[in-house]
């Protein structure tokens, strides 16, 4: 796998910027805001490594199928690879995957702060702390969540039952109802430590966090581990490669709300943060055969996320702004948004190598034009509220799944002649409720994407 990472912009969450005058309230006092805020940092999500298509014939790897259209808006044929089996066949494909929870040790000191000065509100003032984020205290809740178990979803949603990731791919191919399923089981690995160099991470309360304790709406800091991206991955591999993970298995690398940075000039902490990813390699040690796509040679696909606390970003708990009794329709950033987020980019898109003609979108304007078949990138922080949550209590009895596009909204019409149309012909898991949060950026998800 190369070292390099493909950073792709999933959404700006933007300056926490308020009005002049606009005034955030608690129970007691009111206080003015102002509109010199620096921005607290965008969600960001990447992709680590790829895997060409000629590599996988004969390989050691998860249950998948290919496919290919052509679309129609520029005569273009592209070859599309998925998770599990070919709908038209039906089935059930059920793919193992391992938990991994990550113990990270963060150290304080020598760190220079100053590029996170004025993050989210003027008066934001960071302070480094030593701090253990272990991704063990949030298994039971991702075991509990949608991803891994069965809950049931809203008639406007399809009305399915089952796993997050085998009801949105039975919505994507009209399969609701039907013997069609991509399930995921799942083990526990014991819990990995990882000792973050003092030059390759920080541990602080983030601007939300602060704020609120300011003016008395909460009590105790909420901490946010911040880790160096290609240091992390390099952990990352090195532990895959160790612990001698199956192909066929796909390891999950779960935190406590350790986000990662992108280190760049100038050297600060403000290019981030990245809440999760996903990717392939062809593991060193694995497998028989040659690299010529004939042999038995091992691909890995694997992930990364973090469960996020709430408030981790602006937007979510009572911040900044005011009074709010839930998320803002676009900042669902907290339990297993990423997880949502990355294992639904994975089952389209396992091998990160699906390519389509260009697109952009008005809610993304800072992609430009990309080129990736990744579900997730055009709508994250746009969630839906599923109950069940009795884990988490700030928020409120729900958990916070990510909308995904589907498939035939990248391509332009070209699959529904080949695999058929969506459940109902929409283009998101959502489809109304995301494009009535605001016809100006989310009407384009009404129909197919726009050229760029």
């Amino acid at each position: 796998m190369t070292k390099s990472h493909r950073l792709r912009v999933l959404a700006a969450f933007g300056p926490a910027l308020l009005a002049a005058g606009a005034v955030a309230a608690s129970a007691s006092n009111a206080f003015a805001a102002t509109a010199t805020a620096q921005p607290e940092g965008e969600a960001l999500f990447t992709t680590q490594g790829s895997v060409a298509p000629q590599f996988l014939a004969g390989a050691t790897t998860i249950p998948h199928w290919t496919f290919q259209y052509t679309d129609p808006t520029n005569g273009v044929t592209y070859p599309i690879t998925m998770v599990g089996t070919d709908p038209r066949v039906g089935g059930s494909t059920t793919v193992h995957t391992v938990i991994i929870p990550l113990k990270m040790n963060f150290v304080a000191g020598g760190q220079d702060p100053s590029s996170l000065v004025g993050q989210g509100y003027p008066a934001f003032q960071p302070q480094f702390v030593n701090h253990t984020f272990d991704g063990t205290s949030k298994l039971s809740q991702t075991e509990a969540s949608p991803v891994f178990s069965d809950y049931s979803y809203p008639t406007d949603l399809g009305g399915d039952a089952g796993q997050l990731g085998d009801v949105y791919m039975r919505a994507q191919f009209n399969k609701i109802a039907s013997n069609y399923h991509v399930k995921l089981d799942y083990t526990v690995a014991p819990t990995q430590t990882l000792d973050v160099p003092s030059t390759k991470g920080i541990a602080y309360e983030r601007p939300v966090s602060q704020w609120r304790r300011t003016h008395g709406l909460q009590t105790n800091a909420d901490y946010t581990g911040l880790a160096e991206v290609n240091w992390f991955s390099t952990q990352l591999q090195s532990l895959m490669s160790s612990m001698q993970i199956s192909a066929t298995t796909v390891p999950i690398f779960l935190t406590d709300n350790v986000l990662l940075y992108i280190k760049g000039s100038p050297i600060g902490y403000q290019n981030c943060c990245i809440l999760g990813y996903h990717g392939a390699a062809m593991p060193v040690g694995h497998g028989t055969g040659t690299l010529n796509g004939q042999g038995k040679q091992a691909v890995q696909t694997f992930m990364y996320t973090a469960y996020v606390t709430p408030g981790t970003y602006s937007g979510f708990l009572t911040d900044y702004t005011g009074t709010r009794t839930a998320p803002r329709p676009t900042r669902g950033l907290s339990d297993i948004h990423a997880l949502s987020h990355e294992v639904s980019e994975w089952l389209d898109d396992p091998y990160t190598n699906n390519a389509v003609q260009p697109w952009k979108v008005a809610s993304a304007p800072q992609y430009g034009c990309t080129r990736v078949l990744e579900v997730g990138d055009p709508v994250v922080g746009i969630w839906f509220g599923l109950n069940g949550n009795n884990l988490d209590t700030r928020n409120s009895g729900l958990w916070h799944p990510e909308d995904e596009v589907f498939a035939q909204w990248f391509a332009r019409g070209g699959i529904e002649p080949v695999l058929g149309p969506t459940w109902d012909g929409r283009m998101t898991f959502m489809g109304p409720r995301t494009t009535s949060i605001n016809a100006d950026l989310y009407s384009g998800f009404s129909g197919y994407a726009h050229n760029c």
